[in-house]
C-alpha cells in the first residue's frame, strides 16, 4: 500500500539543516587544528570534502567532519583541516575561503575557529531543522497549525537518502552487502549504476576491482556503503517490530519503492518503544577491509515541532504547505519524521 506523502525540498529553501556541535576553541597560535564553516546546496558533503581539499591543496583524508549531510538541502556543517600554530592570525568568522556556484548547486567556506582536535565522525550531537510541507490536503494542514507546538514519537527509520541519490536507484546497501561477501566485482558494478559522485570513478576505474574500494576511494565513502548494509538490516528488523507489537494502529506503505511501516498515532509509536527501546546496530569503519563495531540504536525518538507557518501552497494549487522547525539527535532523519508527523492523527 503506498499512502499519502508530503513533498519535500521542492525549493531549495525548503529544507535546510544547521549540524549542531559545540566545538573548543583556541587561539591560532596554540592550534592544531582550523575549523571552517561549509555552507551547501547540491552537494554531498563528500563532494564537498573533495573539493575543498582540492581548493586548500590537501589530501581529502586530511579534512575531517563529524556528519553527512544530504545534497537537495541547505546545509551548514563544520570541516576540519591541519593547521601550523602560528602561521596566521586568527581569522574573522566571516572571512570567506572559497566559493563555488553551478547551475542548480553551490557551497561556499567560511573561517570558524582554531581547535585541537580534528572533527570525526560520531562527535556530531544533533542539527537543527527547517523544513517546508508541502501538497497536504486542508484538514492535515490546519490539524498541525492548530496545534502550533507538539511533541513527535516517531518510528526511527533510515529514510530513503540512505541508499540512493535523489532520482537515482536506491541500493546503496547492495554496495555493502557485494563489500561484505567480499565479490568485488559486483560491489564495482552495483556503485557504477548508482548515480552517485564516485559512481563515474567506479565506472572508468581499469584495475583489479577490489583495488577501487581499497585505493581508488576515501576509506569513509567505502565505510559508509558498508554502513547502508547495516542500516537496511536494522530497518527490516524495526519494521517487523512494528508490525508485531501494533499491527492495527500501523500502516504498510513504500517510499521511493522501499519498504516501511509506520504507526498512525502517538500510542502506536510508544506501544513500540515499551516493547523494544533499541535494537543491535554494526557500524563500519573500512582499513582495506570491513572494521565491525557493535552498538545500538534507539527504535523510537522524540522530538518537539513548532509551526512556524501555514496556508495554501503556491506550488500546488488547491494544496497546503505547513512550514516546521524541530531538531533531532544525530543519526535521525527528518523526512522519516515529518512523513510520520503527518500521518499520524
Amino acid at each position: 500500500m503506498t499512502i499519502g506523502n508530503p513533498v519535500f525540498k521542492h525549493r531549495p529553501g525548503d529544507f535546510r539543516v544547521r549540524e549542531n556541535l559545540v566545538v573548543p576553541l583556541t587561539r591560532a597560535r596554540s592550534a592544531a587544528h582550523r575549523y571552517l564553516l561549509l555552507h551547501k546546496y547540491g552537494y554531498t558533503t563528500m563532494e564537498a570534502v573533495r573539493w575543498a581539499a582540492d581548493r586548500l591543496g590537501l589530501p581529502a583524508r586530511d579534512i575531517g567532519y563529524a556528519g553527512l549531510k544530504d545534497e537537495d538541502g541547505e546545509t551548514e556543517q563544520l570541516l576540519s583541516v591541519p593547521f601550523t600554530a602560528g602561521a596566521a592570525e586568527d581569522g574573522r568568522p566571516e572571512e570567506e575561503l572559497a566559493h563555488s556556484a553551478e547551475p542548480g548547486r553551490w557551497l561556499r567556506l567560511c573561517h570558524y575557529g582554531y581547535g585541537h582536535e580534528p572533527l570525526t565522525v560520531g562527535r556530531l550531537n544533533g542539527n537543527g531543522f527547517r523544513v517546508v510541507l508541502r501538497d497536504l490536503d486542508e484538514a492535515t494542514a490546519t490539524r498541525l497549525e492548530s496545534r502550533g507546538r507538539l511533541s513527535l514519537l516517531f518510528v526511527n527509520y533510515y529514510d530513503t537518502q540512505r541508499f540512493g541519490v535523489p532520482g537515482g536507484p536506491k541500493r546503496t546497501h547492495l554496495v555493502g552487502e557485494a563489500l561484505l561477501n567480499e565479490d568485488w566485482g559486483l560491489a564495482r558494478r552495483e556503485l557504477a549504476d548508482l548515480g552517485a559522485p564516485e559512481s563515474v570513478t567506479a565506472q572508468r576505474w581499469t584495475g583489479p576491482d577490489r583495488e577501487l574500494f581499497r585505493h581508488g576511494l576515501d576509506a569513509r565513502t567505502t565505510a559508509f556503503y558498508l554502513a547502508a548494509h547495516s542500516s537496511a538490516v536494522w530497518n527490516a528488523r524495526v519494521r517487523d517490530l512494528v508490525a508485531t507489537n501494533c499491527p492495527e494502529n500501523s500502516v504498510e506503505t513504500s517510499v521511493d519503492g522501499l519498504p516501511y511501516r509506520f504507526p498512525v498515532s502517538g500510542a502506536g509509536a510508544a506501544t513500540l518503544l515499551t516493547a523494544r527501546h533499541e535494537l543491535p546496530y554494526t557500524r563500519y569503519a573500512w582499513r582495506d577491509r570491513p572494521v565491525e563495531r557493535a552498538t545500538v540504536r534507539p527504535t523510537v525518538v522524540q522530538t518537539l515541532v513548532t509551526v512556524e507557518r501555514a496556508g495554501p501552497d503556491d506550488a500546488f494549487p488547491g494544496r497546503h504547505a505547513v512550514e516546521v522547525g524541530f531538531l533531532l539527535p544525530s543519526g535521525c532523519y527528518a523526512t522519516a519524521a515529518m512523513r510520520q508527523l503527518v500521518l499520524q492523527r
